[in-house]
């Protein structure tokens, strides 16, 4: 899922702090401990999205009596759609408030989203470190920190509608990936899997959809390796699919892919903003070269758009 505000932030956090530490409540997934309108819940945080994504049971009746006939833009695996937006009286997370916030509202019965989002873009400072190793955010000023209990790369990325991508490989074919901790699932588009020659599963796409393969977005192709800064992950699967997402960021036809939690799960992911730099931190224990499992348990997530 994508989510992509018209004009973000409205309002301003309070003062730069110390180093900033948010448990995560899910293990291995962005899922921090938040307070909206006072009440307690929980948030995904989310580089794949620019704009707040608020349920709309949390909002007060005179936060929604300010939806304005500005819309927000959901991106989502199957198509897209609108969303109204409105000014969240307050947000708490962590040590740091908001007011009068810019968010979009959710309705359940719009959309089967069973969370709020919050973009990285909400926190003023220069780096969101993703310890998803030790289930933690941390966020700070300064450069990313060091980690003695990892192997560590380090990538330029680029920003399209201030969306994270960088450049990756595929059987030694280039191409571009979205980072994407809100997504659960990796996965590339058609012209990805074409150019680098990869191999249709059959049985495991069979066993993705059900018997029947006609009409379903999405396939299963086995991919010889995987390149992304100095990782190399071989021998693996996941889902091709078409998506409009590609088309409306502008990259038309080019050889495109996702990179989604069951990769940056195993690792730590160190977001710069202030130099633009990704930092991969894989842990000494892991292996160099990585499999990723098969899929036999269906696209999480890719049902909900």
């Amino acid at each position: 899922m994508v989510l992509i505000g018209l004009m973000y932030p409205a309002a301003e956090a309070s003062q730069k702090r110390e180093t900033q530490v948010l448990e995560l409540i899910a293990e291995r997934r962005p899922m921090a401990a938040v307070n909206i309108n006072g009440t307690p819940t929980t948030a995904l945080i989310d580089t794949g999205a620019t704009i707040a994504l608020i349920d709309h049971d949390f909002m007060s009746e005179s936060d929604l009596q300010s939806r304005a006939t500005q819309q927000t833009l959901i991106l989502g695996i199957g198509g897209q759609r609108y969303y109204p937006t409105a000014t969240l009286s307050k947000l708490d997370v962590g040590r740091e408030s908001w007011t009068d916030l810019k968010v979009a509202v959710n309705s359940m019965n719009r959309f089967p989203v069973t969370q709020s989002v919050l973009p990285i873009s909400l926190f003023d400072e220069d780096v969101v470190d993703f310890d998803f190793v030790n289930d933690r955010v941390l966020i700070y000023d300064g450069r990313p920190k060091r980690s003695r209990s990892g192997r560590r790369s380090t990538v330029k990325y680029t920003t399209e509608q201030r969306l994270i991508f960088i450049d990756v490989k595929i059987n030694g074919v280039k191409g571009k990936a979205l980072i994407d901790t809100g997504a659960d699932v990796s996965f590339a588009n058609p012209e990805f899997a074409a150019l680098s020659r990869a191999a249709l599963s059959i049985e495991d796409t069979q066993r993705m959809r059900g018997s029947d393969l006609s009409n379903q977005i999405a396939s299963v192709y086995t991919f010889r390796k995987f390149d992304f800064g100095n990782n190399r992950v071989e021998k693996f699967k996941f889902p091709v699919l078409r998506t409009e997402l590609f088309d409306h960021l502008g990259f038309g036809d080019g050889p495109m892919m996702v990179i989604g939690m069951d990769i940056l799960q195993n690792m730590r992911l160190q977001v710069d903003r202030e130099r633009q730099r990704l930092t991969f931190i894989v842990p000494r224990s892991q292996k160099r070269r990585q499999r990723v499992r098969p899929i036999d348990h269906g696209i999480a997530g890719f049902d909900r758009f």
